[in-house]
């Protein structure tokens, strides 16, 4: 499948953000039935043991060290719904903060940003100081009209692209960025910043996310440990999905842009010049096709855009 994004580092984490949504459910749900088939065999057999219960369920797999006693009968289905939003939570976390720093550098902006793509904008005066549009503007600054109008307006069609709820989306990746922070630094309980996070996250509604809900939390208060809903932690899988689809629009019309387009195209087809034909159709088209193989969608090949590959030795 060909994403509508321009950054490789975008088209990383959409990729591995869907291997992890295709993972989650039927994991949970083989756990399910795991669960249900060794109580069904430990009421049968009330004294099995570990190893018994290992011949019976894990012989052959190549796993060692599963106490399915302790995991099947001693813990709850809730406590393993627990461990598993961990590791997501953790995991998509992780993929933002990663597609953060790998932008930035396939901009060739400043590494310092990337603490500002993951905090909703702070005004002074009017205008924007710190978090995410400071960055964006930083960025962006100065424009590039080539990748405006030729590479930008196919990556803004990409479904998850959320232009007027980006801000709104960041208060959501904070809600989960600091309950992760909590869980890490703070033995699992509640910090100052969780609380705050959490509150700005319940005056939120589905419309300002541009979603069908917003993705399901439980509610806390100062000191309490933190829970995490497996529902809503793959919400919040979402939420990086869409937060990394519209950046990435973008920065696709940055003077950046351009830097990491050519860096693509000379990787692809090389150092020297691609010859097109003569007849504009079939040099428009040729374009394309060329653009395409850099796992780009189609652009708008316009006068400007042409003359720009022929200006950068692109095309001759």
């Amino acid at each position: 499948m060909q994403e509508k994004l321009l950054l490789l580092t975008s088209k990383q984490v959409a990729r591995r953000l869907t291997e992890v949504f295709d993972f989650v459910w039927p994991t949970a749900t083989a756990i399910w039935n795991l669960r249900w088939q060794v109580a069904g065999y430990v009421s049968a057999s009330p004294a099995a043991t570990v190893s018994e219960l290992d011949g019976r369920f894990v012989a052959g797999s190549g796993i060692r060290g599963a106490n399915l006693r302790r995991s099947c009968i001693d813990s709850s289905w809730e406590d393993q719904q627990q461990e598993f939003a961990r590791f997501l939570l953790f995991e998509f976390c992780s993929l933002y903060e990663a597609w953060c720093e790998g932008t930035l550098n396939e901009l060739g902006a400043a590494a310092s940003l990337s603490k500002h793509l993951q905090f909703p904008t702070t005004f002074t005066n009017g205008a924007p100081t710190k978090g995410l549009r400071h960055a964006v503007n930083s960025i962006v600054q100065g424009g590039s009209p080539i990748m405006s109008g030729s590479i930008y307006p196919a990556i803004t069609k990409n479904k998850k692209n959320s232009p007027l709820h980006i801000e709104q989306l960041l208060v959501c990746y904070r809600y989960f960025k600091e309950a992760r922070n909590s869980l890490v630094h703070a033995g699992g309980s509640t910090s100052t910043q969780f609380v705050s996070a959490e509150a700005a996250y319940n005056q939120l509604t589905p419309v300002q996310v541009g979603l069908k809900e917003v993705p399901v939390i439980n509610g806390h208060t100062a000191g309490s440990p933190i829970e995490i809903s497996l529902r809503g932690v793959v919400g919040f899988g979402d939420i990086v999905l869409r937060l990394v689809s519209t950046l990435d629009a973008e920065f696709s019309k940055s003077p950046g842009a351009e830097h990491a387009f050519l860096q693509r195209w000379r990787a692809c087809h090389g150092g020297s010049a691609v010859q097109v034909s003569a007849n504009p159709n079939l040099c428009r088209e040729r374009i394309k096709r060329l653009v395409r193989k850099l796992d780009l969608p189609t652009p708008a090949v316009t006068a400007q855009f042409e003359t720009w590959l022929r200006n950068n030795q692109c095309i001759v």
